[in-house]
C-alpha cells in the first residue's frame, strides 16, 4: 500500500475547509437569492378599470364569479358590464334575443329582461339561473345574501354592447354575527366546496385606525411629489408647477384639489394607506391642468406603489376636460376598503370617471398584485 506523501493530510484538511467555506458561501448566496426572490415588490400600475370579469354561467347553470356593487340595508345591487357574461346569459336563458340579427339592439328594445320567476332559496327560480351561495364583502366584513332577481339591462340604441348590464338584486340572508349590509360591496357567487367556505374570523372586519392628521398631510405630500415626478418625466415640455393658491381638501366630495385618504389592511399585522389625488398644476404656457393618481404608502414611506398610471386633465370653466385627444381622460375618487374573502386583507373600491363622455365605472382592485377584481359601468352616454 503506498504511503501518503508528506503534508498530504494537511492539504486534504485545507481542501475540506475550502469546500466547507465554498458550501457555506453558496448557502449564504442561495439564501440571499431566495430572500430577494420572495421580497414583496410593488406591482406594475394599471391603465384603468376594465370591465372584463370572472363572472360566468357554469355547466350546471349556476351563476358564479365576482361583482361590484353598492346599496342599502334593504337590498344591494351587484353589477357586471362584462359583455361576454351578458351574452352567455342571453344565449342560455333568452335564446330569442341571442338569435336576433343584432342581439344588443334586441336587448336595448326590451330595456329590462328578468331571468327566472319568483324567488326561491338558493335559486333565482323558474327557468332562470341558479345561485348556490352568495356573500358580499363590505367595509364591515362579510354578509350572507340571497339573490332575489337577475336582470339584464340594455344600453341605448346605437351603442351596441356598450351600456348593457347584468344586475343581481340581493337581500340580507345573514347568519348571527354577520355584519349588516352596507355599500359599497364586492359580491361573490360560489358553488361546490367554495360555497361552504367560511373561514373563522373572516366574517366581521375589524376597523383599522384612521391615519392621524399629521400622517394624512404626509401621505398627500408624498403623493404630490410622486405625481409631479411621474408627470414631469412624461410631459417635460409643459414645465408643470403647483398652483400657489390651491389647497388640497381631504375626504370630501370635491373633484379638484382634493384627496381621498384611507387606511387598509395588507395582513393581520400590517396597514397601508391609499391616496387618490386630484391636484391643480400650471403649465409654462399658462394652462390650468389637473394631475391625478392613486397610490399606496406605508406610514414610514418605505413602500411606494402606484395603483394607476397618472393622468393629466384640463380644467376649463371649473370643469375637468380632456387635455389632449389621444391622452387618457380618466380620474378616480371615492376610495373605500373592502374585506377580501380568502385572506385577512382588504381590496380597494373606487369610482372611475371619464371626463370625455361623463361615464362612471365602479371597480374593485386587489392592491397586492394590482388586479381588477370586478368593475361595471354605472353611468354614461350609453346607460
Amino acid at each position: 500500500m503506498p504511503r501518503p506523501r508528506p503534508g498530504s493530510q494537511v492539504w486534504s484538511a485545507l481542501a475540506a475547509i475550502v469546500v466547507l467555506l465554498a458550501g457555506s458561501g453558496a448557502c449564504a448566496g442561495a439564501g440571499r437569492f431566495l430572500n430577494e426572490l420572495l421580497r414583496e415588490r410593488p406591482p406594475a400600475p394599471l391603465d384603468s378599470l376594465g370591465v372584463a370579469s370572472d363572472a360566468r354561467v357554469d355547466s350546471a347553470g349556476y351563476l358564479v364569479g365576482s361583482f361590484v356593487g353598492e346599496g342599502t340595508s334593504r337590498a344591494v345591487h351587484l353589477l357586471s358590464s362584462d359583455t361576454a357574461f351578458i351574452a352567455a346569459l342571453m344565449r342560455r336563458y333568452r335564446p330569442d334575443l341571442a338569435a336576433a340579427p343584432d342581439p344588443w339592439t334586441a336587448l336595448a328594445r326590451e330595456r329590462v329582461v328578468a331571468l327566472g320567476g319568483e324567488r326561491r332559496r338558493r335559486t333565482v327560480g323558474g327557468a332562470g339561473p341558479a345561485v348556490e351561495a352568495a356573500v358580499v364583502g363590505s367595509p364591515l366584513g362579510h354578509t350572507e345574501v340571497q339573490v332575489e332577481a337577475v336582470l339584464l339591462r340594455g344600453g341605448r340604441f346605437g351603442c351596441g354592447p356598450r351600456g348593457a348590464q347584468a344586475e343581481l338584486i340581493v337581500a340580507d340572508d345573514r347568519r348571527a354575527g354577520d355584519p349588516p349590509l352596507r355599500g359599497p360591496v364586492l359580491g361573490s357567487l360560489r358553488t361546490g366546496v367554495a360555497a361552504q367556505y367560511r373561514e373563522h374570523g373572516l366574517v366581521r372586519r375589524d376597523p383599522v385606525p384612521a391615519p392621524s392628521a399629521w400622517l394624512v398631510g404626509e401621505l398627500v405630500g408624498r403623493t404630490e411629489r410622486a405625481l409631479d415626478s411621474m408627470l414631469g418625466a412624461e410631459f417635460r415640455s409643459l414645465e408643470l408647477r403647483p398652483d400657489p393658491d390651491a389647497r388640497i381638501e381631504t375626504n370630501t366630495l370635491a373633484d379638484v384639489d382634493a384627496a381621498d385618504v384611507i387606511a387598509f389592511r395588507v395582513a393581520d399585522d400590517r396597514l397601508r394607506y391609499a391616496v387618490s389625488l386630484r391636484a391643480r398644476r400650471l403649465s409654462v404656457r399658462g394652462d390650468t391642468l389637473v394631475g391625478t393618481a392613486v397610490m399606496v404608502w406605508d406610514s414610514a414611506g418605505a413602500w411606494r406603489q402606484a395603483i394607476f398610471r397618472p393622468t393629466l386633465l384640463s380644467l376649463r370653466g371649473g370643469r375637468l376636460a380632456p387635455s389632449w385627444p389621444l391622452r387618457r381622460t380618466i380620474y378616480w375618487r371615492r376610495l373605500q376598503p373592502i374585506s377580501d374573502f380568502a385572506f385577512r386583507r382588504d381590496d380597494l373600491w373606487m369610482e372611475q370617471v371619464d371626463v370625455r363622455d361623463g361615464s362612471v365605472r365602479w371597480g374593485i382592485v386587489q392592491p397586492r398584485e394590482n388586479v381588477v377584481v370586478a368593475a361595471a359601468e354605472v353611468d354614461g352616454p350609453c346607460r
